[in-house]
């Protein structure tokens, strides 16, 4: 640590110097101006000569990177903030006596500086490779001279085009953004279960169509009606209790880390940087600026994805593919996306060699763009290669190459959204067409169920039998069984007697001036001699599920005729 006594002088003149207002902005931030002025006007003789030695060879060099990411950085608590130690190497990288060493190279040439591109168009530019713009947004603490919010660096543009993706940002953050990705991600995106696991639950749901679909056409399971009632709410109900745990779960973690970025988004500021000095018109690179700010709150905070596999999944994917991505589109401060200019812009990123997809709003034309796109790119004018003729997916639009750029660059795949939260679906390879048809699916299933959920409960609970009471029929020729239940649906009355023909009637309830719950029944003579008062009135259970009626069950109650015509009498 000695060894580099001489940054330490360094960075104590410039705190200093920022403190008693002899420098506009701070240490951090203004590094590399800092530098320059201290490196050309303060550095003493002996600094200068261990420097030298420092760079004398590319193993000092290395020496020097590490000290800094792992010694200082802790000393000034910014060990847990990764960016800050990379911001203040990529800035004096430039400058010398750090311009020709060769560990430096890397943060010369912006290798780590992919993120999403944004495709911004030149003035007069119909779409070229050039309009395909690297960006690269660090999290830095704040520095209050240079503004608040969003900072931008090589680029211009106006503060309510760089305001609208900041609040944007919160929102996927914290805000209905956040609500607006979990909603996606539940109604069709990947769940984080391991291959047998997916299986299980896969067959865990076609048994319960199966048993729902036997028991509305199947043969009358009689006895064995009760168990498999009993199989079909117990494989549901561990269904839903594990899909329900999975969601909740990973919503609260997503929400969890979304606060801490936003807490650390607070605290600090994002600097976006796109080289070539463009003056923007127009807001069209919203999008790509809301993206690569949450980028670099994961890059500068990485560990906050440990816990959290939806918010893993996206930026290891896009950390993984880095370079790749390229977006477009006027982002409101909610997170919604307004159309922009297309054609040429696709075709920018069909000319770019690295550009596999590319985000765009969903607006009419853009089908039509990238038609228009491909067709223009086949000139030789435009490009020395020629594409094929585009493929339309369901899903996107996907433009095909031939001859020796096949094996280049095999497609470009545009992925067309409303809201910023289907662009994290997009580049975190969340949205799963599976397991949407399963949701659609388990959906139905439990829109039977919940709709069938009495009748399993008269099955599986069954309600009290019910005791006989007045009122009795004012007719000779009818007999009135009223019942003390709410639940008539669920039970019918059987007439047993030698004298009068014997007949089965569901219980149901009856308004009016005799309103009550009963079951009438009709007295027809069956032909054979003897007493109209010899017979038995029974009480059955009838289980039913939705439309189907099963056979007679569970005989309840047993009373007399003498006793059911006694109840009318005065």
């Amino acid at each position: 640590m000695m060894r580099f006594v001489w940054f330490w002088t360094f960075w104590h003149w410039s705190s200093e110097s920022f403190r008693t207002g002899c420098l506009l902005h701070s240490p951090v931030q203004g590094v590399g101006t800092h530098w320059d002025e201290w490196f050309h006007h303060e550095a003493s003789e002996e600094d200068r000569r261990a420097m030298t030695d420092t760079g004398r060879s590319e193993t000092g060099q290395r020496e020097f990177i590490t000290w800094l990411y792992r010694h200082w950085a802790r000393e000034q608590d910014w060990s847990n903030h990764r960016m800050v130690a990379r911001f203040v190497i990529g800035q004096l990288a430039h400058l010398p006596p750090f311009g020709h060493w060769v560990a430096f190279e890397k943060y010369r040439t912006g290798r780590f500086r992919d993120g999403i591109s944004s495709l911004v168009l030149a003035e007069g530019s119909s779409g070229e490779v050039t309009d395909v713009r690297p960006m690269e947004a660090l999290v830095l603490p704040k520095d209050h001279a240079a503004g608040d919010g969003f900072l931008t660096d090589g680029f211009q543009t106006d503060r309510e085009d760089i305001e609208s993706p900041r609040l944007a940002t919160i929102s996927l953050l914290r805000g209905k953004g956040l609500l607006f990705f979990l909603i996606l991600w539940m109604a069709g995106g990947r769940r984080p279960y391991p291959l047998w696991l997916k299986f299980i639950l896969n067959l865990g749901w076609l048994l319960t169509g199966g048993l729902i679909l036997y028991l509305l056409c199947g043969p009358d399971p009689r006895e064995q009606l009760p168990v498999l009632v009993a199989i079909l709410a117990g494989l549901w109900g561990a269904l839903m209790l594990m899909a329900v745990t999975v969601i909740s779960a990973q919503a609260v973690l997503a929400r969890r880390a979304g606060e801490y970025w936003f807490a650390r988004l607070e605290e600090n500021q994002v600097r976006l940087r796109m080289e070539g000095g463009l003056t923007f018109k127009g807001a069209s690179a919203g999008l790509p600026f809301c993206l690569n700010a949450l980028f670099s709150l994961y890059r500068a905070w990485p560990e906050v994805t440990r816990r959290s596999w939806l918010w893993r999944s996206f930026f290891h994917r896009l950390n993984a593919e880095t370079g790749s991505w390229a977006a477009t589109g006027v982002i409101t401060p909610s997170g919604f996306l307004k159309p922009v200019v297309l054609e040429p812009k696709i075709r920018a990123a069909q000319l770019h060699d690295r550009i596999r997809h590319v985000i765009t709003p969903r607006q009419c034309d853009a089908r039509e763009a990238a038609r228009h796109a491909a067709k223009k790119s086949k000139s030789p004018s435009s490009h020395r290669h020629e594409p094929v003729a585009p493929v339309v997916e369901a899903n996107g639009i996907r433009l095909g190459y031939a001859a020796d750029y096949a094996a280049e660059k095999p497609f470009l795949r545009i992925h067309a959204c409303r809201h910023a939260a289907q662009s994290l679906l997009a580049i975190g390879a969340l949205a799963s067409r599976w397991q949407m048809t399963a949701n659609i699916c388990a959906v139905g299933i439990s829109l039977v169920l919940l709709a069938a959920a009495p009748d399993l409960r008269a099955i599986l609970m069954p309600y009290p039998s019910p005791a006989p009471m007045k009122p009795a029929s004012p007719s000779p020729n009818f007999l009135w069984v009223s019942l003390d239940t709410d639940h008539p649906r669920y039970f019918s009355v059987v007439l047993e007697s030698s004298y009068w023909a014997c007949r089965r009637v569901d219980v149901a309830r009856y308004t009016g001036a005799n309103a009550s719950v009963r079951a009438e029944i009709l007295l027809t003579s069956s032909g054979v001699k003897g007493s109209g008062t010899v017979g038995t009135i029974w009480v059955e259970r009838a289980p039913h599920f939705l439309t189907r009626d099963f056979g007679p069950g569970e005989r309840v109650g047993r009373y007399s005729l003498p006793y059911m015509f006694s109840l009318g009498a005065d």
